[in-house]
């Protein structure tokens, strides 16, 4: 194939057809991935059903990853200051305070919601789904750093809640289907950024929409998920939210901010529709936060969420933080902590950070871990991404059921950058140290796809796309399909690093470190049919030398020089786009995002 080395010049089609290994680079010698040769561009004309490629993953983060993150420097609503009074020293509940200092932002058009130094008790007001809500755009709530502002949640029962959200007071979520809507006129089987409708008048540049098809029993036959056959309605089919960048009306053609992630069927209803409201332009920064433990000595099994009066009924389906139904957002230096008062180590009751129909969230510099209970139904994740096109970069996991999860087909184009996670499998319970019946990171069901896991580590943990036929009906079955593990490495005992046995194609290409292992073998007599053919494998424990050594930074610069070379080619006369790149190409191969990571000192 034209431009691959020749040590790995092979037919892509029919060694991914055979599950062979493609490369076997020899020791110490560089050496790139068959599906990513030098001269590699964004994939034009590949069949998602029939071709095995690697897709441009370069558009996720914050405003697609082209600007750092902003340093908002005010109006500063200081929460420990007069008219709001939180008091910082943990003795008296701050909950009332720091809403209403939230509430002044919100009121202000925007602003930063600043908690100096101290620790601040909260609690769940009577009646509320959460503690603290963010609800308008461009409000940033930030503490005077992780090691110095603590925010400590009181309240137990927490079952369904979440101590601070950010989520529009109203409005409705992707999936419902307004009356005003165009159907998508032609069949979309590649990747892409073009999508001709029938009706283009209804939108103008710069609108958000959904792009969106319905599942059908079509489209599960096609998927050779039986399991799924008479339960479409189930499932909400595939949601991209997009912003149109033009529109051709000649051609009634949208031209999108970001590429479809999966086929599109002109049989299964695709159809684009106005996004509903959601907020822009919020942060979470340089915090710590926690929860009291609860008090119950017992009830802490896998099943037990379930089962009234226990531990984990109330602890089931909590959260640290919620972003829903955001765009263009973060979360930068927050932590969580354990209170003093906690025997059984735990930092938090269930779950840490949740994006929630989420588009462009970068989540940067965090650390959560110990949740006092990782059962059955949903519980003990550290980061759960329900979203499009978020990354997670230098962030870790300790001592979750699972570190890293994605999960249902919303969850489409996201990136996981140098994210570590350590001791997988594990809750605290009521007293320290014990293991859950989940473990590891991973594409955790219904058809998450096109993800992408870059030079991530996985400590006495592993990394999983695998077929899962657990869960209540209709199972979690098919949980991925294209996603790339790249560069990944592995430390610890486990056997294996990464289990992938994805629908249509998946990629694991370098693997490193003292457990290098990919396992692409079956989890139950049948699936392998369904994911067929066996997921393409690339220079197992030879990562050290693969080149790029992160395919993302690798293809945001290839991106940025082409729309930069795009625009300076423009005729002198229409005024160029800034783009707010601060960093040069060589900048970013270095660093890997377009972020310096410093921290801003306190107002």
């Amino acid at each position: 194939m034209a431009g691959m080395s020749p040590m790995v010049e092979v037919d892509v089609r029919m060694e991914v057809a055979a599950g062979l290994i493609l490369s076997l680079p020899l020791a110490g010698e560089a050496w790139r991935s068959a599906l990513y040769p030098e001269d590699w561009s964004p994939p034009t004309g590949k069949s998602f059903y029939e071709d095995a490629f690697l897709q441009d993953f370069s558009y996720a983060g914050y405003h697609r990853g082209e600007v750092p993150l902003p340093e908002v420097s005010g109006p500063v609503f200081d929460v420990s200051q007069a008219p709001f009074l939180a008091d910082p020293s943990g003795k008296q509940d701050a909950t009332s305070a720091i809403q209403r200092a939230i509430d002044s932002a919100q009121a202000a058009g925007g602003g930063v919601v600043f908690l100096p130094e101290g620790t601040y008790r909260v609690s769940l007001p009577a009646g509320a789904r959460s503690v603290l809500k963010v609800s308008l755009s461009g409000v940033v709530v930030r503490g005077a750093g992780a090691e110095r502002t603590f925010l400590l949640n009181t309240t137990t029962t927490m079952r369904g809640c979440v101590v601070l959200e950010f989520a529009p007071a109203a409005g409705t979520d992707w999936h419902v289907i307004p009356r005003s809507r165009t159907l998508v006129r032609r069949d979309l089987p590649s990747p892409t950024r073009e999508v001709p409708v029938e009706d283009p008048s209804r939108f103008v540049a710069g609108d958000w929409v959904v792009v969106r098809q319905k599942m059908t029993e079509a489209w599960i036959a096609d998927h050779r998920e039986t399991s799924w056959a008479g339960y479409s309605a189930a499932f909400s089919g595939l949601n991209y939210l997009r912003r149109i960048e033009s529109i051709d009306s000649a051609s009634r053609t949208l031209l999108l901010d970001a590429p479809l992630r999966y086929a599109l069927w002109t049989r299964d209803s695709a159809m684009v529709y106005a996004a509903p409201p959601s907020l822009e332009e919020v942060g979470l920064e340089h915090l710590s936060l926690g929860n009291v433990q609860h008090p119950s000595p017992d009830g802490w099994s896998e099943e037990d969420w379930d089962t009234k009066g226990t531990g984990a009924w109330d602890a089931h389906d909590s959260w640290l933080v919620r972003f829903d139904r955001v765009h263009d957002g973060w979360i930068r230096g927050v932590e969580s902590f354990r209170d003093s008062a906690n025997t059984s180590t735990s930092h938090f009751l269930s779950n840490g950070i949740h994006l929630l129909q989420t588009r462009g969230i970068t989540i940067d510099s965090c650390h959560l871990q110990r949740p006092q209970y990782g059962g059955g139904g949903g519980n003990g994740y550290g980061y759960r991404v329900m979203g499009n096109e978020n990354l997670l970069r230098d962030s870790r996991s300790t001592h979750c059921r699972h570190g890293f999860v994605l999960s249902h087909m919303i969850a489409s184009g996201n990136v996981f950058l140098r994210v570590h996670d350590q001791d997988g499998g594990l809750q605290t319970g009521a007293t320290g140290e014990e293991k859950t019946a989940g473990r590891g990171n991973d594409h955790h069901m219904h058809f998450s796809h096109s993800n992408l896991f870059d030079n991530c580590l996985a400590e006495n943990s592993n990394f999983q796309a695998a077929y899962r036929p657990y869960g209540s009906v209709p199972k979690h079955n098919l949980t991925a399909a294209h996603s790339v593990f790249w560069n990944t490495e592995g430390r610890g005992n486990d056997a294996w690093l990464i289990h992938t046995q994805q629908s249509r194609y998946g990629y694991v290409v370098g693997t490193k470190g003292t457990v290098t292992k990919v396992d692409t073998s079956e989890t139950s007599a049948g699936s392998g049919a369904k994911t067929a053919p066996v997921d393409l494998v690339e220079g197992e424990g030879a990562g050290a030398t693969l080149q790029p050594a992160s395919l993302y930074a690798d293809q945001l610069r290839k991106r940025l020089q082409r729309e930069s070379v795009a625009v300076d080619s423009k005729p002198s006369s229409t005024p160029s786009k800034p783009r707010g790149l601060r960093f040069t190409g060589k900048d970013i191969e270095a660093k890997g995002h377009l972020m310096d990571g410093s921290k801003p000192s306190a107002p």
